[in-house]
């Protein structure tokens, strides 16, 4: 009988979080939330987790990461309002970095959430086993199913590049502005700048235009008929994220997230509340099931070593990935 456990002993971190501020207290649709702090730096931890909880504490409004600078101190702009901001009331802004912080905002409904429409000029064309890691083994975080898992470098950072941004504006931008080059090459040393943030190549010659954001063709692809079954005719098969480049399984800065709640620093609650928005808003990928609506029912006790295992390196993102599909195959996380 194999025992599963979870670790206890854990490196001794110093990274804390010294203080953030908001801009405001109150908050209303569509407004803009500028948070700003500092945190003690530590190399060995990327980046900084950013909650935002709903005021009955059974939903997560919100969940991203931010990136500190070298003397601590960081920012991060995020958007009030949506499907998952339902609730009028105190909602919490946790900020988690080898220790947690907390801090409430209100937030007031001033209009019902309308998704977004199309607003650019229209295109001349019309788009049951227990899993198998149940103890960790050491194999190479570049495996896929076939053996040949390769990043996708537009995943690296959530926000980057921007759904809302041109690919052309980054292009012009890394070739004029000297210190967004250099971030950028500090940052992606094996990348060029148009495989990162811009379209890959498809069987319809020149169709993405480098000058249309990826949200242009999501729009499009979500409120247009006709365009929806032109583009599933002419890339069968393909969703709309995989077409533009924005597939991969688990962006890095999840690892955080998973190591957080692995440790205790990340509650239970929490980590469901935010695997459900991960995956409701497609900040986790699963292949095959895109498309879909994700419930996070319960997670059982043998995930926590499995997120564990991950974050710390000793199974592959694919592992981990097929753990999550065994809870969706078993019904814990619900599809509807």
């Amino acid at each position: 009988m194999l025992l599963l456990f979870v670790p206890s002993l854990f490196v001794t971190s110093f990274a804390t979080v010294t203080d953030f501020t908001t801009d405001k207290i109150l908050y209303r649709t569509d407004d803009s939330i500028v948070l700003s702090g500092h945190v003690v730096y530590d190399p060995d931890i990327f980046s900084i987790i950013v909650q935002i909880i709903t005021p009955s504490g059974n939903g997560m409004a919100h969940v991203d990461s931010v990136i500190p600078k070298n003397d601590g101190t960081f920012t991060k702009t995020i958007n009030a309002g949506g499907p998952t901001w339902s609730e009028n009331g105190p909602y919490t802004i946790k900020i988690s970095y080898g220790g947690n912080l907390e801090k409430f905002i209100t937030y007031e409904k001033t209009s019902n959430y309308v998704p977004p429409t199309n607003t650019q000029p229209t295109n001349t064309q019309p788009t049951n086993t227990q899993p198998t890691n149940t103890q960790p083994t050491n194999t190479s975080q570049n495996n896929d199913v076939d053996g040949s898992f390769v990043e996708n470098p537009k995943m690296r950072f959530l926000g980057f590049p921007s759904l809302d941004i041109s690919p052309q504006y980054y292009i012009d931008r890394y070739n004029n502005d000297s210190e967004f080059k250099s971030w950028f090459d500090l940052q992606f040393p094996l990348f060029s700048i148009d495989e990162v943030v811009g379209y890959p190549s498809t069987s319809i010659q020149n169709y993405f235009s480098l000058d249309n954001p990826p949200q242009y063709y999501i729009d499009r692809y979500n409120n247009e008929p006709a365009y929806k079954s032109w583009f599933d005719s002419q890339l069968p098969g393909k969703t709309i994220y995989h077409a533009l480049g924005f597939f991969t399984y688990i962006p890095d800065w999840i690892k955080t997230y998973a190591k957080g709640w692995s440790t205790g620093e990340i509650s239970d609650k929490e980590f469901i509340y935010g695997l459900d928005f991960m995956l409701q808003n497609k900040i986790i990928i699963i292949s095959d099931l895109d498309d879909s609506s994700f419930v996070v029912d319960a997670i059982p006790s043998w995930f926590r070593n499995t997120a564990f295992w991950w974050s710390t390196d000793l199974i592959s993102q694919q592992e981990f990935i097929n753990s999550i599909k065994y809870l969706i195959q078993e019904d814990v996380i619900l599809i509807e």
